[in-house]
């Protein structure tokens, strides 16, 4: 059932995000999951390469199924070298970089995570803010 308020903020969700939803790890990611259509989610291509990575053939279609049914958006674009290199510099690895360096260069409002890199580097200084799933479950009341 699609919700028809949609909350007008670009949100970008990490790669554990996704992980701990699907395979239900995560009460948090699990309300994430149930509730993809109220958002306007963006998934980077470093994000989907390390989904394929790391769930099974049955999780991998779950996921394409909940992106499909929440209009939720796939980007295939390559991050500019710049914004990788300033992600880098923040002591960033190089994936978390290409997904910090996404978020900036597309103006993404909020990267959800757990990851303690994001939310240890990236606290202020960017476009974007980084939340963990709880707090973003309880700023929108999930």
């Amino acid at each position: 059932m699609m919700n028809s308020m949609v909350i007008d903020m670009m949100i970008s969700l990490d790669t554990n995000v996704w992980i701990f939803g699907i395979l239900q790890g995560d009460i948090f990611c699990e309300k994430i999951m149930l509730n993809l259509d109220k958002f306007d989610i963006i998934v980077p291509n470093q994000v989907r390469t390390e989904l394929h990575h790391n769930l099974s053939s049955r999780d991998l279609k779950y996921f394409y199924e909940l992106v499909i049914k929440s209009n939720t958006q796939l980007n295939y674009d390559e991050v500019p070298d710049v914004y990788v290199t300033m992600f880098k510099s923040k002591g960033l690895k190089k994936g978390d970089a290409i997904i910090g360096g996404f978020a900036e260069w597309k103006n993404v409002d909020t990267i959800v995570s757990d990851n303690r890199d994001f939310l240890r580097c990236l606290s202020a200084g960017h476009y974007f803010e980084v939340m963990s799933p709880q707090e973003f479950c309880e700023k929108f009341n999930l």
